[in-house]
């Protein structure tokens, strides 16, 4: 799960105050084995894995993807339609619940596809939404969903029947329950310079108070020096070129109630027991990848959903003025995202190639390297379960479930 809510908040509260004015790569076998070695904390590994690892037995390792199922339409069918922002999972029993942020409902489908309920709905009663986050499940399969916006956890059965809701406080961003009630995500603290935000992300207990820290990021918006007109482009413009391929922290809950915790301005995955005690690292040495008129475009398609749109009339008009004026890093992070598999293997997505394929670099269940390639899935929510592959899909603007089967040659 990638953390955008906390600074995508921010921003929207700083603009409503603005003036009204190659598929298998062959391995160097010049390189060696990942090493694994002490990281100077008590039973803690560090898996080092090399630039060009070899695979094993000197064998190209790669997965085939095929299409099994779409869920969504592109027009008529309200009940298959999403909107602009989604986030889906899948219960043990292959269902689907489908978060749609715009429509602030869940919408369950039965494996084969097949609408089934809606859970939820807009509202500030208990069981309804201001705003929607992923769906997860606890320990006893119950659906729980984060409404940040809320500052509350929402429970409910399996026929989409409100159970309980789990009340945070402002500034909080829990969006994971382990089996031992403890929450993990991220609180955010404004300095006493009020143009500095600390984001920590960590475990926390039932009264919220920190149990284990993992991650400290900080956040200092630039802030304009004109007025007017130029002072409203000028600040736009810096918030969003400080989003613009910023290594956000990405995480996942194992089933076992490890933490798996990666922060992609370097190539590494920290692994964090139930207690949140570091277990073990896994790193790769990797080159940079250079940011392209390609990316820059995808990008700025991206930020018509996720920043212009929640823009207040008097700041659209200048959005191609602010667009010029991004200022873009030379690099992308070292990586996108991460994905578990059912058999402990672990699938980190590099970035989506120019075709939307999905670039990978997949691990074996110790973290050693096991093969670099490219495969027809989309990178979008991209996770396993249920011995198949889930994706969100998006065409012409379009947001499309689907999910593959796959096979590992």
């Amino acid at each position: 799960m990638i953390e955008k809510k906390i600074i995508t908040g921010v921003l929207l509260l700083m603009i409503s105050a603005l003036p009204a004015v190659d598929f298998n790569r062959a391995p160097d076998t010049s390189q060696s084995f990942p090493t694994v070695q002490g990281s100077g904390k008590k039973d803690v590994n560090v898996i080092s894995n090399p630039k060009m690892p070899q695979p094993p037995d000197g064998k190209p390792v790669f997965m085939i993807f095929e299409e099994d199922l779409s869920i969504g339409v592109r027009e008529g069918g309200e009940n298959c339609m999403f909107g602009n922002r989604v986030y889906f999972n899948t219960d043990a029993g292959g269902n689907f619940y489908v978060t749609d942020w715009d429509r602030k409902r869940i919408q369950k489908y039965d494996p084969q596809g097949k609408y089934l309920l809606t859970i939820g709905r807009p509202g500030q009663g208990p069981g309804e939404f201001q705003n929607v986050w992923r769906p997860e499940f606890d320990n006893v399969g119950n659906l729980y969903v984060t409404d940040i916006a809320a500052n509350r956890i929402s429970f409910f059965d399996k026929v989409g029947l409100f159970l309980k809701q789990i009340k945070f406080p402002p500034g909080f961003s829990p969006t994971l329950v382990n089996s031992r009630g403890l929450l993990f995500g991220s609180q955010t603290l404004v300095e006493e310079n009020p143009d500095k935000f600390t984001s920590i992300y960590g475990l926390f207990n039932d009264q919220f108070k920190t149990v284990a820290d993992l991650q400290k990021t900080v956040w200092e918006p630039k802030r304009s020096s004109g007025s007017g007109e130029e002072a409203i482009v000028e600040s736009l413009a810096n918030n969003v070129s400080d989003q613009a391929f910023k290594a956000n922290p990405f995480y996942l809950l194992g089933q076992d109630d490890f933490i798996w915790f990666g922060y992609p301005e370097k190539y590494e995955i920290r692994v964090y027991d139930p207690d949140g005690r570091l277990d073990r690292i896994i790193q790769r040495e990797y080159d940079p990848r250079p940011i392209t008129k390609k990316d820059k475009e995808r990008f700025i398609a991206e930020q018509e959903i996720e920043f212009f749109r929640f823009l207040p009339a008097r700041a659209k008009g200048l959005k191609n003025k602010v667009i010029d004026r991004i200022k873009f890093p030379k690099n992308k992070p070292a990586y996108n995202s991460f994905a578990l598999m059912e058999n402990g293997w672990l699938a980190v997505v590099i970035e989506t190639a120019d075709n939307g394929d999905t670039i990978f670099d997949l691990y074996d269940k110790n973290g050693r390297y096991i093969a670099h390639f490219q495969g027809p899935v989309p990178s979008e929510g991209l996770f396993f379960n249920n011995g198949m592959a889930y994706a969100l899909k998006t065409e012409d603007d379009y947001k499309f479930i689907r999910r593959y089967r796959f096979e590992i040659r």
